[in-house]
This record gives C-alpha cells, sequence and structure tokens, in this order.
C-alpha cells in the first residue's frame, strides 16, 4: 500500500526534477542534495498535494545549492518556476497539462520587457488575428498594448537611472508618413499618434530637467560625493535624451509634424534646445567638479587630525571651480557644495575612518587630558575651515585670468555654516 502511493510521488518528482536539471543546466547530484533535506521535501510535496499551495520556485543560493520557495523571492539568480492555475492537487499523468512553467533571470524586468515587446505586441497587434474583432475592440486593444509596453519600455529605463522615451504607437507607420509628406496626404491618426507621444515626453523630460542637487539636502545630510554623483548621473542621463531626441525615427517624426503643420511641432523644437541646453550645462559641471573627487576621497579617507593639511588645498579647488565654470558660479550651486563638505567634516568628527574619534561616551571613560586635546583639536579643524573660507572669499579676485572679474560670494555665510555651528556648539558643550 505505501508503495503505491510513493510512486506516484517519485513521478512527480521526477517531472520537477527533469525540468529544473535541464533549465538550470545542473547535474543529478544537486537535486538528490535537495531531497535529502527533509524541510526542501516538504516544500516541494506540499506544492504536489495541497490545492491551496499554487508556486514552486527553485533557485540557485550562493552556495551552489538548490533551494525551493513557496513564493517568489526577490530576483538575484536564475530561478525555474511552477504555477498551478488550477488550484488544485498534482496527478502523475496530467504534469505537463496542468502546470505552467518557465524561468526567470537575474533581471526580470529586461525579460519581461523584452516578452511584451517581442510576443505580446506582435501577437495581439497583428491584423491577422483582429479579422473577426470589431473596429472599437481592435482599436481599443491596441491603445491599451502600446499603453503597456510603453509602461514596461520606460520603467526598465528608470531602473537603469535613464530616462526612455517610448516610440509611438505603430512605428513603423512613422517610415510611411515621412513618405507621404510631400503628397500631403498623412493619415490623420499618425499625427495623434506622434502628438500624443511628443505629449509623453515632455513630461518625462520636464521632470528630468526640474531635479536639481539642492533638493537631496532637504531632510538629509549629504556629503559631497552626492553633489558629485548627481551631477554624473543627470548628465549621463541628458546625454540618453540627446542621442534618443537626434536619433533618424525622431528627426523624421519632427520632419511630419512640420509638414502637417502641427501645432506640438514648435514645443517638441523647445523641448530639443532645452534639452541641449541643460546637458551642455551639466557636461560643464561635471568637468569642472571631476578634479575635486580624489581631495574629498582624501578627507573621507584620513584620520581626522590629517584633515588639516587638507582644507586649504579642498578651498583653493572650489574657489577655481567658482571661477572657472560658466554654469557652477551661482550662490545656489557653491552653498550645497560648501555645506556638502560641512557635513562631511561633521561625519569625519564622529567617525574618523578606521577608528572611533569623537564619541560622547569614549570621551568620558578616557583621560580628561587626552579627551581634551582630542575635542580641542576638533574645534581647531573646524575653525579652520571657516577661516580659510572666509580668506578665499575675500579674495576671489586671485583667481581672475584674462576674464571678467570674479563674481563675489557676496551671500551670506550663514547658508553655509548653520549646521556646523550648531555642532560646534555642541563639542563646545563636552569640551
Amino acid at each position: 500500500m505505501e508503495d503505491a502511493e510513493a510512486s506516484p510521488a517519485d513521478s512527480r518528482l521526477n517531472f520537477l526534477c527533469d525540468y529544473v536539471l535541464k533549465t538550470l543546466k545542473l547535474k543529478q547530484d544537486k537535486w538528490d542534495k535537495l531531497l535529502s533535506s527533509q524541510d526542501h521535501r516538504q516544500v516541494l510535496q506540499d506544492f504536489l498535494d495541497r490545492a491551496e499551495n499554487r508556486t514552486l520556485v527553485l533557485s540557485v543560493s550562493a552556495a551552489g545549492l538548490l533551494q525551493p520557495c513557496a513564493a517568489f523571492r526577490a530576483p538575484g539568480t536564475k530561478m525555474v518556476y511552477f504555477l498551478k492555475p488550477s488550484g488544485a492537487a498534482l496527478c502523475p499523468g496530467s504534469m505537463q497539462e496542468r502546470l505552467v512553467c518557465g524561468e526567470l533571470g537575474p533581471a526580470v524586468l529586461d525579460q519581461f520587457s523584452a516578452v511584451v515587446q517581442e510576443i505580446v505586441v506582435p501577437l495581439l497587434s497583428n491584423g491577422r488575428n483582429q479579422s473577426k474583432w470589431m473596429q472599437a475592440l481592435s482599436q481599443d486593444l491596441g491603445c491599451h498594448v502600446h499603453a503597456l509596453w510603453t509602461n514596461v519600455f520606460v520603467v526598465s529605463g528608470q531602473v537603469q537611472g535613464k530616462t526612455l522615451l517610448a516610440p509611438p504607437a505603430g512605428p513603423e507607420r512613422i517610415e510611411q508618413a515621412s513618405a507621404e509628406i510631400d503628397q500631403r496626404v498623412v493619415d490623420k491618426s499618425i499625427i495623434d499618434s506622434l502628438e500624443a507621444a511628443v505629449i509623453e515626453w515632455g513630461h518625462q523630460i520636464q521632470r528630468v530637467l526640474e531635479k536639481d542637487s539642492a533638493e537631496v539636502l532637504e531632510g538629509e545630510k549629504p556629503t559631497p560625493q552626492t553633489e558629485l554623483l548627481f551631477w554624473n548621473n543627470r548628465c549621463r542621463d541628458l546625454e540618453c535624451i540627446h542621442s534618443q531626441l537626434k536619433s533618424p525615427k525622431v528627426e523624421k517624426m519632427m520632419n511630419v509634424l512640420e509638414a502637417a503643420e502641427s501645432s506640438y511641432f514648435p514645443a517638441f523644437d523647445n523641448m530639443k534646445q532645452r534639452v541641449f541646453a541643460a546637458l551642455e550645462e551639466a557636461r560643464d559641471i561635471r568637468t569642472y567638479l571631476k578634479p575635486l573627487q580624489p581631495f574629498f576621497e582624501d578627507l573621507e579617507n584620513v584620520e581626522f587630525p590629517s584633515v588639516k593639511a587638507q582644507i586649504r588645498p579642498l578651498m583653493h579647488m572650489m574657489c577655481l571651480v567658482w571661477a572657472n565654470s560658466k554654469y557652477y558660479n551661482s550662490p545656489a550651486r557653491i552653498i550645497v557644495l560648501l555645506q556638502d563638505t560641512c557635513n562631511l567634516l561633521i561625519h569625519q568628527v564622529r567617525s574618523s575612518m578606521p577608528a572611533l574619534y569623537i564619541v560622547p561616551e569614549e570621551v568620558l571613560r578616557r583621560d580628561v587630558s587626552e579627551s581634551l586635546s582630542k575635542v580641542q583639536t576638533c574645534l581647531e579643524i573646524l575653525e579652520l575651515f571657516k577661516t580659510v573660507y572666509e580668506e578665499r572669499r575675500a579674495n576671489l579676485n586671485q583667481y581672475q585670468k584674462n576674464s571678467p572679474s570674479v563674481k563675489p560670494w557676496d551671500f551670506s555665510p550663514l547658508f553655509v555654516f548653520s549646521g556646523l555651528n550648531q555642532f560646534m556648539d555642541r563639542v563646545k558643550t563636552i569640551k
């Protein structure tokens, strides 16, 4: 009796085994190791026998072992999944018919995007599959399919840190419209599709253009690396947008809209110009901020007493950025960088690498003279930063070359040192 019940179970497990080993390209010993664990075997058995267990996912751990799970987990490695649409126990003879099997790679969204673009969209958009449908149904489905693909396309770009502009519905019709320009017989539905794409692109691009590095200061204590990273990412994203807007297909879109005297053509042209201007700004700022990178890295990686030697060279470099950059020489920009530098100094006081420098409990436990010396050194370095700032501020004209005079730092120092002053007051209390 027991043998009769075990046989079907073994047969069902063999089906899972064959699929998993072939898909993940594993050897039999990996499956045998999986079955040797009572907990893992129970997960498999519950999926086969219990109607409510409708999902089984198997993946390879960092140790190279197969691991079963009753739900999808965060992607990281290639996975194999089995789904029971009917939600019933499985029989040996109907495994293939009653299971949905598949694999997921580490980049699930990219895989899903490829499925939508290469399978779902062509299948549902094929006119031969719609021959018996009403026109209204066909058009409505086409709109939903394009919306799905657009969303997947845009989100996949966001995951990569890029702004991807989804092509308009029926991209192949752009070629047709481009060829019909001279004949003035462009299908109005094509114009509508192009204008809808321009509107959506405008929203996406506007969100990018409105971003500002000052926003990251709200409620946070960013360091200069945050500022440098912001401009690196912004430049890369704008380059991506610019390359898309300069592509041959988009150029043909513009030609069609211009020939059709579309009211969206001027907006489209203006959008391109704004992207180019923002890209020029981002490239300029990235170029001039890049030499600051090693200075900030040194500031982060030295013992705090050694920071003293870094302050004057760092401030000198900031003044060079101010004097030479076409776009970074505005109070809003330099204040952000100086505030970030103050945050970095505060961070280094609290936890210089590799050992802690000033921790209240540590100060109270140590010898009084030693603790007092550390507190005093801390205050001297922070005060030096403020002093050097005032010196450079008063002598910015030294950075003038053959260009007009260097703009002064005529903003209040409180915009820069408000947080640092509060921190220094607390340190003085410890002293």
